[in-house]
């Protein structure tokens, strides 16, 4: 196989990986940063086949390259991170790195088209480089990190989970950096091992996501589905001390410490931050539940959050997505529909109403 019909192989795939996430039902952050970070390589994939048959116009192409590094931190983040996985500081982090290879993108493409070659423009290019080689280096580093932080609170399943991810992204960077004094000499064999690399850490971050999420989107053990968890309504409640003791600790751990916030937070997670079984987390948790089941109970809580987010003047700029990542839904397609269920009104709809009630109490 030559290279070219190898980068022909890696546009295939990265294509393939996009379209599976578009055919998710329900959709999780992680499935719509990992589309990001495949449409990403695809361009890589797009501007190594053409190469220089387009002239200046391949670093239009490879503007579109500017979603790698930073974005698979974000994926990492959405992946092993329950509570707040992604605040606004992490997408500003990486919209600063994207801007970096964007900008040095359409600098070449300018000076390649109207300009001419000259020391500034050399200094410049350098600059960003480096720039840019600094913070995705740090971003690696924390994706990492992602891997390890917490992971003897895991179970046994999540454990194995995590050490797939460490092994492929471990593997990945430890080839690159072997294989450093090898490639310098050789442009193409620098081409195969980056390409090597890039469509194995794509492969392996597929399956995954299937292990997370299962095919349907839902996270659950190994990937499977979880059911919507009512609360018992078999078992008598037992009113004794102890029970009001872990009643007591269990809306410290909801209400003080935010648990709704997590997302995909079920009865089993509450029983395992307290070390306690499961039947008695839900038999406590029952006097306090005025809704259907646990999901509606935590999702009332974590909309109004939502909507003092949506209230804050300090917050008018923030996107809807991020309002619901705040509150601690997984994608803005849930956020939205629930946020409607109990308020009869969108995310943006209560906003524009909150702007309009304020503006008229100040001209009273």
């Amino acid at each position: 196989m030559t290279l070219v019909s190898f980068h022909y192989l890696a546009l295939a795939i990265c294509l393939a990986c996009l379209l599976m996430q578009l055919r998710v039902k329900q959709k999780q952050t992680a499935h719509i940063l990992f589309a990001v970070f495949c449409g990403s390589l695809a361009m890589i994939a797009a501007r190594k086949i053409t190469g220089h048959s387009v002239g200046a116009y391949q670093y239009l192409i490879g503007m579109g390259a500017c979603a790698t590094c930073n974005c698979y931190w974000l994926l990492a983040r959405s992946m092993f991170r329950k509570h707040q996985p992604i605040a606004l500081v992490h997408i500003a982090l990486a919209i600063v790195i994207a801007l970096l290879v964007v900008i040095k993108q359409g600098y070449l493409f300018a000076n390649a088209q109207w300009l001419s070659v000259d020391n500034s423009f050399t200094v410049l290019t350098g600059v960003l480089s480096e720039l840019t080689t600094l913070l995705s280096s740090c971003v690696l580093v924390l994706t990492f990190w992602e891997g390890c932080r917490g992971f003897n609170d895991c179970t046994r399943t999540e454990k194995a989970q995590r050490v797939l991810f460490l092994a492929t992204f471990g593997l990945a960077v430890g080839i690159s950096k072997s294989m450093q004094p090898y490639v310098t000499q050789s442009p193409e064999l620098k081409d195969w091992t980056v390409s090597i690399i890039t469509l194995f850490v794509l492969v392996s971050t597929q399956a995954q996501l299937l292990w997370h999420f299962g095919l349907s989107g839902k996270r659950g053990k190994s990937g499977s589905a979880p059911e919507s968890r009512a609360i018992s309504n078999t078992e008598p409640v037992n009113c004794n001390s102890d029970g009001d003791q872990l009643l007591d600790t269990l809306s410290r751990l909801i209400h003080e410490e935010q648990y709704y916030l997590q997302p995909n937070l079920k009865v089993a997670d509450l029983a395992r931050a307290l070390d306690v079984p499961e039947y008695r987390v839900s038999r406590a948790l029952k006097p306090q539940l005025k809704e259907a089941n646990f999901n509606q109970f935590i999702n009332r809580l974590r909309i109004e959050h939502a909507q003092k987010l949506l209230r804050d003047p300090e917050n008018q700029h923030w996107p809807v997505l991020v309002i619901g990542l705040e509150s601690g839904f997984a994608s803005v397609g849930p956020f939205t529909r629930a946020f409607k269920s109990v308020t009869g009104t969108t995310p943006n709809q209560y906003r524009k109403q909150m702007q309009e009630n304020e503006h008229a109490a100040v001209i009273q």
